[in-house]
């Protein structure tokens, strides 16, 4: 090593005008609204999805995909953020968001219906230096594209289905492969966190190796900070509901951090997914927190009973219903302690 006594870096700065970048470190996130989650995605109960990255949340029909994506944008919202959705599915309805917390409030919300992936990707780049130039630059921005699969390719677009090829089919594939890194480029130099919703389909007769596949090619997975893919089976629930009324079937949803490049990967989560009467689907919160608060060892469990922390003991449906009834989901939600 030469005896030099101008630094290299100092040098580099004197001849080319280039200094070190600054270093990143992982410290903002975004709540899920599900302690347990954001513990697998973060390592806190009180961390979440990264800021500033690319997210995909993935899985089968009806596992709540966007309901969990309207969780963080409600979130966003609540730090004095913007929420802005891309609705590509054309299935979008504010009634269902409102009840999970999510504003309609212009200011606050952006809700657009665009035709092709090229018209949607362009458009949110624009509107990201506009919205951080209004907000500033600490208040989070998450847009949400519903959903990678249903957008459509501009050349598909004004395709007869009759007159497809191999080409129209990997359409989609060589636009990602083309767009995304610059999608995470914008994503980047405007702080927003980017979720986009897609499939998780079954791969049909293989035996050995990754059994499903996500929609738009591999390039997505390798521009994913984190991946949440969710499963679920079906079952019939009772027991209360955020709206004090039983709903009358649901899901339970097993989720798995497929990747991970703020925490540690492949940890899981589950989960209640819950209908109403109405058709709109919630996660039931506090039933999972009961779940993973005994788990933890944080309440006793005493044989068939959970001690709660008036020291008498309740059946799980029973403490659930108190918790509900009684308005104690905050002191509930308190035990999460990391």
């Amino acid at each position: 090593m030469p005896n030099n006594s101008t630094s290299l870096s100092k040098l580099l700065e004197q001849q080319l005008g280039v200094m070190n970048a600054s270093g990143y470190e992982e410290t903002k996130f975004l709540t899920t609204g599900y302690p347990p989650l954001n513990k697998v995605l973060s390592g806190k109960y009180q961390g979440g999805v990264a800021e500033s990255r690319l997210i995909e949340i993935a899985g089968g029909p009806s596992t709540g995909k966007t309901a969990l994506a309207t969780y963080i944008m409600a979130e966003a919202q609540r730090k004095g953020g913007v929420a802005i959705f891309m609705d590509h599915e054309r299935s979008f309805d504010i009634r269902y968001g409102k009840r999970i917390g999510l504003s309609d409030e212009s200011d606050v919300w952006v809700y657009q219906r665009p035709r092709t992936f090229e018209d949607s990707t362009d458009l949110a780049s624009k509107m990201f230096p506009i919205i951080r130039e209004n907000i500033g630059e600490e208040p989070p921005i998450v847009v949400v594209f519903d959903s990678l699969a249903s957008m459509i390719p501009a050349k598909k677009m004004d395709t007869e289905a009759a007159d497809f090829t191999m080409h129209d089919q990997l359409a989609l594939s060589k636009l990602t492969s083309n767009s995304f890194a610059s999608i995470a480029q914008h994503v980047a130099e405007n702080n927003v966190t980017c979720i986009f919703i897609n499939q998780l389909r079954q791969k049909i007769g293989v035996m050995y190796g990754p059994q499903t596949s996500t929609p738009g090619g591999n390039t997505p997975g390798f521009t994913y900070s984190q991946r949440i893919h969710l499963r679920s089976k079906t079952i019939t629930l009772s027991g209360a509901g955020s709206d004090k009324s039983a709903p009358f079937g649901g899901q339970i949803v097993t989720c798995k951090i497929v990747k991970n490049k703020t925490w540690r990967p492949f940890l899981e989560a589950q989960w209640k997914f819950k209908f109403r009467e109405d058709g709109s689907g919630f996660i039931d919160v506090y039933d999972g927190v009961i779940d993973e608060l005994v788990t933890t060892g944080v309440l006793e469990r005493a044989g068939a009973y959970i001690v709660w922390t008036d020291g008498k003991k309740y059946h799980k449906v029973s403490l659930l219903t108190k918790i509900y009834t009684e308005g104690l989901g905050e002191e509930l939600l308190s035990l999460c302690k990391d």
